[in-house]
């Protein structure tokens, strides 16, 4: 353990601007809803038709969980905490995994540990360092919802639920970073058990098999029912699968050599001559990529699509209801399942915005790696090498989101209406490629930076930033792309021009990224 306080602090010094902004948003998503609630339902009559209202509304129960207090800040946590616990389930597996195989990757470990620095340092720093900011996320959310006059035995228990999933994930990906050789595929490995995670909170909530719930780290954070029953033994299941995860990772890294995994590389065949092209070079570098997300699509849509089939009719009287109905819906006959159906195609482009993004990260990582310099040596032009990956980033999205539409189709009844919602997804998708590409032409060592940035942006500011900073949902339209899209699922008719409008933007992006890149240094 020699070295493990000063590398600690290394990497406290390099989170100092990411982490106190992360933490400092899952807190405002927090309190900044309840304070919403406060100032739309004054009275405890009103939260509680509202809380009514929402526990009746299976689609909306899918995503939020259920509704264990009908209270202004258990519906705060109701509306919420399943997108906390998500977002930092993903930021816990991106701290950790960048401090541990990143720096393998990158040729920093090796350096570092020249040095007078024990062997199990690094992990040991980088899982202390992101364990203590998965605590202070939870404590400084609950601090928020205390400041506001709440239950403080409520808002603790939601602080610790926070955490809890946060010690879960940070354990998972300090396993996931002992197993691959790359920090991506360590990234995908730790981002498959988060969604399987997810979904399986999803079906239980959704489908009214509670005992699924138990078997999801979303869900036992779920299971503590803040500000309701509060439930705290339920976080002694996170903090065993959090040291048990742990305790792997120290095993696995005492059991492998610095910079392989576990899981070794599998080098191509000798003397291939199917890397005849750019195109194929960039096929053989992200099919692995491109695979694990067909698959996972494949399933989701199928599981997702299976629960439409149970959504109830409910009384469009409510407040709550039409605001639910104005958003997802565009015609008077539309029903909650159609409604339903278009929240999870729009949900599934919302997520498939992320496989572009990290499709075109490769060619960050070709060029800090030394292989972009090499392979530009040969009779290969930068526009070829770029136009490559981005070809199969925006055939991929489509592929996904395909399969995904396919799965979802099939198993509500409706396999070509379901497909076409899906299908209306991908240009939204692609106007994320289109960041991606300007921002590793114009400001590569951000490159990373911006494309997270711009995930995150995308899938939270419409649905929960806007409304807790008092923005109407439909002025999001001018900065996310897909509240534009025609709701084609739930009663509208299809209109091309803003799909055409999103292709055009995605065109203006690239160029301009790809143009960039034709001019700076690699």
């Amino acid at each position: 353990m020699t070295g493990t306080w000063k590398l600690a602090k290394l990497i406290l010094r390099r989170e100092r601007l990411i982490a106190p902004a992360w933490i400092l948003l899952l807190a405002v998503l927090a309190a900044g809803q309840a304070k919403r609630y406060l100032q739309t339902f004054p009275t405890p009559q009103a939260i509680a038709d509202f809380a009514r209202e929402m526990a009746a509304n299976k689609a909306l129960t899918a995503f939020g969980g259920e509704v264990y207090s009908s209270t202004v800040a258990g519906m705060a946590v109701w509306k919420n905490a399943d997108a906390i616990y998500t977002v930092l389930g993903l930021l816990a597996i991106l701290t950790v995994v960048r401090h541990t195989r990143g720096e393998e990757e990158s040729g920093r470990a090796e350096l570092v540990g020249a040095g007078v620095v024990g062997r199990l340092a690094p992990l040991t720093a980088a899982v202390l360092v992101t364990s203590s900011l998965m605590v202070i996320t939870g404590l400084v959310s609950a601090a928020g919802m205390i400041k506001m006059g709440f239950d403080v035995t409520g808002s603790l228990a939601f602080g610790a639920a926070i955490a809890g999933v946060g010690l879960v994930f940070t354990g998972i990906g300090a396993v996931a970073a002992q197993l691959t050789e790359g920090a991506r595929t360590a990234i995908g490995l730790a981002a498959i058990g988060l969604g399987v995670s997810y979904l399986l909170r999803f079906v239980a909530d959704g489908s009214g098999l509670g005992v699924l719930k138990w078997l999801s780290p979303q869900g036992w954070s779920h299971l503590v029912k803040p500000y309701a029953d509060n439930h705290w033994a339920v976080l002694l299941l996170s903090l065993a699968l959090a040291a048990i995860s742990t305790l792997v990772a120290y095993r696995l890294a005492a059991r492998r050599d610095l910079g392989h995994g576990v899981i070794p590389q599998r080098p191509g065949p000798a003397g291939s001559t199917r890397l005849r092209s750019p195109l194929a070079l960039a096929w053989r570098l992200q099919k692995g990529l491109l695979t694990g997300w067909i698959a996972g699509y494949a399933v989701a849509g199928l599981v997702l699509g299976s629960l439409a089939l149970s959504i109830p009719e409910v009384s469009k009287q409510g407040a709550a209801v039409q605001e639910f109905l104005r958003r997802y819906t565009a015609g008077e006959g539309a029903t909650m399942t159609s409604a339903y159906l278009w929240l999870i195609a729009l949900s599934l482009g919302y997520v498939a915005s992320l496989y572009p993004l990290l499709a075109l990260l490769r060619l960050r990582g070709e060029e800090t790696g030394g292989r972009a310099e090499l392979l530009l040596t040969t009779p290969v032009s930068r526009l070829a090498w770029a136009g490559s990956h981005l070809l199969i980033a925006l055939a991929g999205s489509a592929t996904i989101l395909v399969v995904a539409g396919l799965g979802l189709g099939i198993a509500s009844g409706d396999a070509l209406g379901v497909l076409g919602g899906t299908l209306v997804q991908i240009p939204a998708v692609w106007v994320l490629a289109g960041v991606g590409v300007l921002a590793f032409g114009l400001l590569p060592r951000a490159a990373a930076g911006i494309s997270w940035a711009a995930f995150l942006f995308v899938n939270l500011f419409g649905e929960v930033l806007g409304p807790i900073l008092g923005i109407d949902y439909w002025i999001a339209k001018y900065f996310v792309p897909f509240p534009n899209l025609p709701m084609v699922l739930s009663g509208e008719p299809f209109t091309a021009a803003p799909l055409l409008v999103m292709t055009a933007i995605t065109a203006v992006l690239a160029g301009a990224g790809l143009a960039a890149l034709n001019r700076r240094a690699v």
